[in-house]
C-alpha cells in the first residue's frame, strides 16, 4: 500500500486466511527499490518469509508475517541497489543488482544473496541490463531476459535458461528466444517442463511455450499479451495449472481477461468486467489482480476460475460522491494528418447538479502520457473528474509509440519523438472541434515525464493549445542524453536522431512560445533533473509570459506526498483558469503560495 499521508512510503501488509490484516513493515521503513530509477519487484514472499528492498539504503530486509521482527540482510549502502527478488529452493535470495561507481555507468548483474550473513555470489554478468528471473517448481532450473544498449526491454531482449547445479552455479547456459529486434517478457513456469514466454516475433506480443519437444504459439492473433517492462515485477498472464494460463489480453476496445489453453491453442473469455487487470496472482486455486474500473476506485480482487465468481477482497476506498457525477468514458478513434488511426478516451464535462448549456461549449484539457512507450486507460481517475465536474472536457490520448496495439504502431515514435505524439494530439483536437464537441479558443495540454516534453513541444510548435501545465517535463533533450540514468541512457538515439536533438528541444524554442505554462518539479528526481523545468520558467519570466514553477522537496520522478499531490492539482486548475478566464469559485489563487510565479496580473 502506498502511504502519501506518511511521506509517500510503501508498506507492506499482509492479509490472513480470516481477512484481518497486519502491517508488516512499520514506519520508517519504505519498500521501494531504485534500480532503473523506476523500480518494481521490491518484495518476495516464500513460506511466511518476507524481502524486501527499504527505500533509504536500498538494502536487502527479511521478516516473517507472523514475527514482529526485521532483519537487515545486506549492507551495502546506496550504491548497491536490487531488484526483482526471489527465493530459491534454500531460502537465499535471487535478484538483480545495479552497482554504482563514481565516474562509471552503473553496472547490472545477476545474483545470489545468502539470507544468513548477506555474501553476494554472481550468477550471471556481462549484459547492459538484466530482469524477470524465474525458477522452475522443483528449484533445478532458471530462465531470465537480458539487453544491452542501445535496447529497450521493447526492442530486443534475450531469453535465457540454465541447470542449476548442486552448488547453486549455472550450467548448460543457452538462449531461447529473443534477440535484438525480439522483445521478450515475462517467462512463467506452467510446471518444470514447460515454461510460457511473451514474444513480439510476430509483431504482437503473443504466448509462446517452450518445452523439450519445441516451441510454439500458445495464442496467435493480433492482439499484445504484454506489457513494456518500465518496472520489474510486471505480470499479465499466469499459470492456473499444468495446461491453462489466465492471460489479460490487449484490444482496441479495452483489456480482457481470456482463459489460453497451452496444448490446444485455444482462447476463451473469462471477464471484461474491469478496464485493467494488473499484477495477477495465483493463490490457491483463485486468481488475484487490481482491478480498476472507469466509476469505482481500484480493488484487489478474487477470481474463481470454476464458477466465475469474483470477489473483492479490498479497495482504495469508497467514492466521496455520487456516481452520477463520473464522466463517462468514451473510447474514441480518429485520422491523423498521416491517415492513420490513433486511439483515445474521450470524458465530456458532467455533474448532474449544473444545468447544462446548449450553446456553451466547454474548454479542453488534453492529456498526453509518459513513456513515451506508456498507455493510459480508463480507470477511474481522480484527475480526469476533477476537471469534468467543474465544467471541462478530458481527452486522454494513445498517440502512435503507445502499448497495447502492436509493435507497428509502438515504432511510429521512432526517430519522430516530439512529432507523432504532437501530431495526435493535434488531431485528436480538430477531431473534437469537427464533431462540435469542445470551444477551440480554450484548450490546454498537460503531462509528465515524456508528456511534459510532449506538451512543451506542442506549445513551441503549433497554435492548438492556449496552455500548458508540465510535470517534470524534459525541455531539453541534449542535457537529457547526458544527464538521465543508464536504463534511458541510449533510448533517445531510437527516437530523436542526433541532427535533431537540439530542434526538437523546447528550450531553444521559447521565441515560439506564447503560451502561460505552469511547471511541477521534484527537487530529487534523477530521470528529468530539475534545471530543466527551471530553465524553462526562467526564459518564459524573461520573455513576459505568465508562468509558475512549484519545486517540491522530498519529491522525485512523480509525486508520492499527499499535500504537494492536492496542491499541484488545485493549483493548475486555478492556472488554466485564470488563463481562460474562467472563475473557480470554489478555489482561490491561495494553492499559489508555494510557487514562484511570474507576469501574471491575477496573483
Amino acid at each position: 500500500e502506498s502511504r502519501p499521508t506518511e511521506k509517500g512510503r510503501t508498506t507492506l501488509v499482509v492479509r490472513a486466511s480470516n481477512g484481518e490484516t497486519t502491517e508488516i513493515t512499520k514506519n520508517p521503513l519504505d519498500v521501494r527499490t531504485m534500480v532503473h530509477e523506476y523500480g518494481g519487484g521490491a518484495y518476495t514472499v516464500s513460506n511466511g518469509h518476507v524481502f524486501f528492498v527499504n527505500k533509504e539504503d536500498q538494502d536487502i530486509y527479511h521478516t516473517e508475517s507472523e514475527v514482529d521482527e526485521t532483519k537487515r540482510i545486506t549492507d551495502s549502502g546506496r550504491d548497491e541497489r536490487f531488484a526483482d527478488l526471489l527465493v530459491d529452493s534454500i531460502g537465499d535470495v535471487v535478484c538483480v543488482r545495479e552497482s554504482h561507481h563514481s565516474g562509471e555507468e552503473a553496472r547490472n548483474d545477476l545474483i545470489r544473496v545468502n539470507r544468513r550473513n548477506g555474501s553476494i555470489s554472481i550468477l550471471h554478468e556481462g549484459h547492459d541490463f538484466y530482469s524477470s528471473p524465474k525458477l522452475s517448481p522443483d528449484g533445478s532450473q532458471i530462465v531470465f531476459l537480458a539487453w544491452d544498449h542501445p535496447n529497450m526491454p521493447w526492442d530486443g531482449t534475450q531469453l535465457y535458461h540454465a541447470s542449476i547445479d548442486d552448488s547453486g552455479d549455472l550450467k548448460n547456459l543457452t538462449v531461447i528466444a529473443g534477440g535484438k529486434d525480439e522483445s521478450v517478457v515475462q517467462p512463467t513456469w506452467v510446471n518444470d517442463q514447460r515454461l510460457a514466454y511473451a514474444s513480439d516475433r510476430s509483431g504482437y506480443w503473443n504466448i509462446y511455450i517452450h518445452e523439450s519437444t519445441g516451441t510454439y504459439c500458445a495464442a496467435s492473433e493480433a492482439s499484445d499479451y504484454g506489457f513494456p517492462l518500465w518496472v520489474f515485477g510486471m505480470r499479465s498472464f499466469i499459470a492456473m495449472n499444468d495446461q491453462i494460463l489466465l492471460a489479460v489480453r490487449s484490444t482496441e476496445a479495452g483489456p480482457e481477461l481470456v482463459y489460453v489453453d497451452c496444448e490446444s491453442q485455444l482462447v476463451s473469455p473469462c471477464s471484461t468486467k474491469f478496464s485493467s487487470y494488473a499484477s495477477l496472482t495465483k493463490l490457491e486455486d483463485c486468481a488475484v489482480f487490481i482491478g480498476g474500473r472507469p466509476d469505482e476506485l481500484n480493488a484487489i480482487v478474487s477470481l474463481s476460475p470454476g464458477n466465475g465468481q469474483l470477489l473483492t477482497i479490498c479497495t482504495q476506498g469508497a467514492l466521496p460522491f455520487p456516481k452520477s457525477f463520473i464522466s463517462p468514458v468514451k473510447p474514441i478513434s480518429y485520422k491523423n494528418s498521416n491517415g492513420e488511426n490513433v486511439h483515445a478516451n474521450f470524458y465530456p464535462p458532467t455533474n448532474p447538479e449544473v444545468a447544462k448549456s446548449t450553446s456553451s461549449r466547454p474548454p479542453l484539457l488534453v492529456l498526453s502520457h509518459g513513456g513515451p512507450t506508456s498507455q493510459s486507460n480508463a480507470d477511474f481517475s481522480f484527475l480526469v473528474q476533477f476537471f469534468t465536474t467543474r465544467g471541462w472536457a478530458i481527452l486522454d490520448v494513445n498517440y502512435g509509440g503507445s502499448t497495447g496495439y502492436g509493435r507497428q504502431y509502438r515504432n511510429r515514435l521512432l526517430g519522430k519523438w516530439g512529432v507523432v505524439d504532437v501530431e495526435d494530439c493535434v488531431a485528436g483536437v480538430r477531431y473534437l472541434v469537427s464533431q462540435d464537441s469542445i470551444d477551440p479558443s480554450r484548450v490546454a495540454i498537460r503531462g509528465g515525464s515524456a508528456g511534459g516534453y510532449t506538451t512543451l513541444r506542442a506549445l513551441t510548435t503549433t497554435n492548438t493549445f492556449k496552455a500548458g501545465a508540465s510535470y517534470y517535463g524534459v525541455a531539453d533533450v541534449r542535457a537529457l542524453v547526458n544527464d538521465t540514468h543508464k536504463f534511458e541512457s541510449r533510448y533517445i538515439e531510437a527516437l530523436v536522431p542526433e541532427d535533431q536533438i537540439d530542434l526538437r528541444s523546447p528550450i531553444n524554442h521559447v521565441e515560439a512560445l506564447n503560451s502561460p505554462v505552469v511547471f511541477y518539479q521534484g527537487t530529487e528526481d534523477a530521470i528529468v533533473p530539475q534545471n530543466q523545468s527551471q530553465m524553462m520558467f526562467d526564459s518564459l519570466a524573461t520573455k513576459g509570459i505568465t508562468t509558475a514553477i512549484f519545486l517540491f522537496e522530498h519529491e522525485g520522478h512523480g509525486f508520492r506526498i499527499s499535500d504537494n499531490m492536492q496542491v499541484a492539482l488545485e493549483s493548475e486548475f486555478v492556472f488554466f483558469s485564470r488563463v481562460f478566464g474562467i472563475e473557480p469559485h470554489e478555489l482561490s489563487n491561495e494553492c499559489f503560495g508555494r510557487a514562484k510565479v511570474a507576469n501574471a496580473s491575477w496573483t
